[in-house]
């Protein structure tokens, strides 16, 4: 199989036979034959518009709790407040996407191609080393930890890192497995 970018890794296979299969909702979700190299390229674009979407309002939300983490006087309400039209626009974007599928895989036929769960693990070992994906998570548990250390207002967003990080570690753990095929 050729080498795929890693979003199109994560959204289309091609059978034994060279069809191409999409899964609008990732490789654990039901998929659908594409009719031709067009069809890929609307699919394609429309997955990188819902990641490059939340990508966007990813930074967007962090620009709007900045001035929570340069104050010590915040809530529950106020960090509620600022999530908000971020959360909102968030959902915009995931219902956006799901009437385009819904219209877009109307009259394609569902496949019966199914990915397991060690494929996708290999998959993900092959693109993101599992040696990498702990040493991300060591340094973001480490960096957040010196946040809580340096602001202690911002606890909650170096709670988040600490937690982010050891996921981070266990799933590292979960690759390394998937690689060497135990």
């Amino acid at each position: 199989m050729a080498q795929q970018p890693p979003i199109e890794r994560a959204f289309f296979r091609e059978t034994e036979d060279g069809a191409t299969v999409f899964f609008p909702w990732g490789l654990t979700h039901r998929g659908y034959q594409l009719a031709d190299q067009g069809a890929r390229k609307k699919a394609s674009r429309a997955a990188s518009m819902l990641f490059s979407s939340a990508i966007g309002i990813g930074t967007w939300t962090a620009y709007r709790l900045q001035p929570l983490l340069e104050s010590q006087g915040h809530g529950p309400r106020e960090i509620l407040w600022v999530l908000f039209a971020p959360g909102a626009a968030l959902l915009l974007v995931v219902l956006s996407y799901w009437a385009w599928v819904s219209r877009f895989v109307e009259g394609l036929p569902e496949s019966d191609l199914k990915i397991s769960r060690e494929q996708r693990l290999r998959d993900a070992a092959e693109l993101a080393g599992p040696r990498k994906v702990a040493l991300v998570g060591v340094s973001l548990s480490g960096l957040s930890a010196f946040l809580i250390w340096l602001e202690p207002h911002a606890w909650w967003l170096g709670s988040i890192g600490i937690a982010l990080g050891l996921g981070a570690l266990f799933w590292s753990h979960l690759l390394e497995r998937a690689a060497t095929g135990q």
